[in-house]
């Protein structure tokens, strides 16, 4: 190990030089966890994603202007939790929104029934004038022309 790098966790740090890299495990952070995380530090870093993404995803950040690299590793690993969790979170609930998404579909089905058997069929060429008994919606074409 050089004298001017400093490991820590899954950290390796080097300030001499403004960069950190991060040891990634993909058994534990799958790799669209990772480019996720590392997407939310292309605004403020560069970000060099390299590595096996079998056996070990590492992650380069260095700043775009000056800041703590360790912070920026630690930082970098909290955004990998975070979006792990979201990512079990949306596995863990597709059914669920499925269901909702099919219920919601299903009732706006339903009503649009009910409400053709009520007015009937809508006039796709001239909604406006669906149940209009005393033809008061007009397109102000018809009514005034086109001056």
């Amino acid at each position: 190990m050089q004298n001017n790098l400093i490991m820590h966790d899954n950290l390796e740090i080097n300030k001499e030089e403004g960069y950190v890299m991060i040891s990634v495990n993909p058994k534990f952070y799958p790799t669209d966890v990772v480019m996720s995380a590392a997407y939310i530090f292309s605004d403020r870093t560069y970000v060099l994603v390299d590595g096996d993404p079998i056996e070990e995803i590492i992650v380069k950040l260095i700043p775009k202007e000056k800041a703590d690299v360790e912070k920026l590793g630690r930082e970098f690993n909290n955004e990998l939790v975070e979006y792990a969790n979201h990512t079990i979170s949306a596995i863990k609930n597709a059914k669920l929104r499925e269901a909702i998404l099919n219920r919601v579909l299903l009732t706006s089905s339903l009503e649009k029934q009910e409400i053709e058997e009520d007015f009937g069929a809508l006039d796709e060429a001239k909604p406006w004038m669906t149940n209009d008994p005393d033809g008061v919606a007009k397109p102000w074409e018809e009514k005034y022309g086109k001056n």
